[in-house]
């Protein structure tokens, strides 16, 4: 039997097409809402393509579709079993009552420190360098991956930050916190990790590495806070 919503003289909208159309319904939310809420890494319009099956879900790179899941209220591996549609997580073989509990994990590309200007859309963006997988714990949507470019933020602690860690950066906390690290574009010297410190009524830029001089905030831009470190598993 033909989809009832199949186009006129065009092949049929697939089930998922409809699940996704369904979903956001069911939610009480627009096209539009899908898209804010995914802070417009996808657009209206792809959202009503994907509704109408013109843009194939397991096409688009991992980074939209996790937002898209998290917009539908779903994990990515629930868009994956309600949709039908291979995005990537894996199924079980033992039957699940067998398991013990697995968090969901997020698939989050990881772009070199020095090139950490712009989020990653594309699956083939250049700059990818390697995955990262937070668990829903560790995971927000937005969230940069980077990876540590030398050893400005190594003081020596058994849980510094070495050359080839691995930092998850949230890119809507921006305001300065005495203490907190922050990844900064500083004005003709690229992206760097730097720590913000409050002396007097002044704020500082500071590496943990006291080889490294000091930077001022009105030297720099800021481009998100520090919010978890790997592979030492500390929450920052």
């Amino acid at each position: 039997m033909a989809n009832p919503r199949a186009r006129a003289n065009q092949r049929p909208i697939p089930e998922w097409a409809d699940v996704i159309r369904e979903r956001r319904i069911s939610l009480g939310l627009s096209q539009e809402d899908i898209a804010a809420r995914t802070g417009e890494q996808i657009s209206q319009r792809t959202v009503s393509a994907l509704e109408t099956g013109t843009t194939s879900l397991d096409k688009m790179a991992v980074g939209r579709v996790v937002s898209l899941a998290a917009a539908l209220n779903w994990s990515g591996r629930e868009l994956q079993e309600h949709t039908g549609v291979d995005l990537g997580y894996d199924t079980p073989s033992i039957p699940s009552a067998k398991l013990s509990p697995v968090p969901s994990l997020h698939r989050v590309p990881v772009i070199g420190l020095a090139a950490a200007g712009a989020p990653v859309t594309d699956e083939e963006d250049a700059r990818i360098i390697g995955w990262e997988y937070p668990t829903d714990t560790e995971y927000r949507p937005h969230m940069l991956c980077l990876e540590v470019d030398g050893e400005s933020m190594n003081d020596g602690a058994a849980d510094g930050m070495r050359h080839g860690d691995r930092l998850y950066v949230d890119p809507r906390d921006m305001q300065l916190q005495e203490g907190k690290v922050y990844v900064v574009h500083i004005h003709g010297n690229g992206i760097v990790v730097k720590r913000a410190r409050k002396l007097g009524t002044d704020w500082w830029l500071f590496s943990d590495n006291s080889d490294y001089k000091p930077t001022r905030p009105d030297e720099a831009t800021v481009i998100g806070r520090v919010y978890y470190h790997q592979p030492r598993g500390k929450r920052l």
